[in-house]
């Protein structure tokens, strides 16, 4: 760098301010722009690393309900409001309509499908809202749900697979205040066995009971 620097200070003896500029943009615009792309990836660095948010403690989807962001950043904030959980710390996220098997919804974002899994399989989804025909399809998909057993669902009409108790359903829950059922299925709330967060996925079904 220092010898570009006396090179132009050689080059440019006795030019104008305007003459300067004009020389150093003809002949060391890619210099310029090698310096300018440094710094903006060192900036990125700090930024990306520096100030990340702290990961979800809770993250819910609801799948095939009506998308409505008003409507779930309320339920974090109820929800919040009896766990003790910082509602910051949530992700309830009604942004999953999708399209599979028999069941084809008009004007579906196909990235919702490959986002879903995809959370799935990177373990960052501790609960699922969703249709049982749905349930059914992630089980063929070869996904697989965390057994209730041992957990407080005392109150609840409770869903078996294979003689486990896997889900429990929404219908007669609070959660049922927040959500339309407009297909005629059951609506289930289950814990894909890959979450990390059982003690707030315990917590959620404390909340929701009645």
């Amino acid at each position: 760098m220092r010898h570009y620097i006396r090179e132009i200070r050689k080059n440019t003896a006795g030019m104008g301010r305007r003459e300067k500029a004009e020389y150093i943009l003809t002949y060391y615009w890619y210099h310029l722009l090698g310096v300018i792309a440094a710094v903006c990836l060192v900036l990125f660095l700090i930024i990306h690393f520096g100030f990340r948010e702290d990961p979800p403690l809770f993250t819910c989807a609801l799948v095939n309900q009506e998308i409505n962001f008003t409507r779930d950043g309320q339920i974090e904030k109820d929800f919040s409001q009896t766990s003790g959980i910082d509602e910051n710390r949530m992700d309830i996220n009604s942004d999953y309509n999708i399209s599979y098997g028999n069941v084809k919804l008009e004007g579906v974002n196909e990235s919702s499908y490959e986002k879903f899994f995809f959370k799935w399989q990177n373990k960052e989804l501790d609960a699922v809202v969703l249709p049982e025909s749905f349930y059914k399809y992630c089980r063929e998909m070869g996904g697989s749900f965390k057994s209730l057993e041992g957990w407080n669902v005392e109150g609840f009409t409770l869903y078996e697979d294979g003689g486990n108790i896997t889900a429990v359903e929404v219908e007669n829950t609070l959660l049922s205040h927040y959500l339309d059922n407009e297909t005629g299925e059951k609506v289930l709330l289950a814990f894909p066995d890959t979450g990390q967060h059982e003690d707030e996925c315990r917590a959620f079904l404390d909340f929701i009971r009645r």
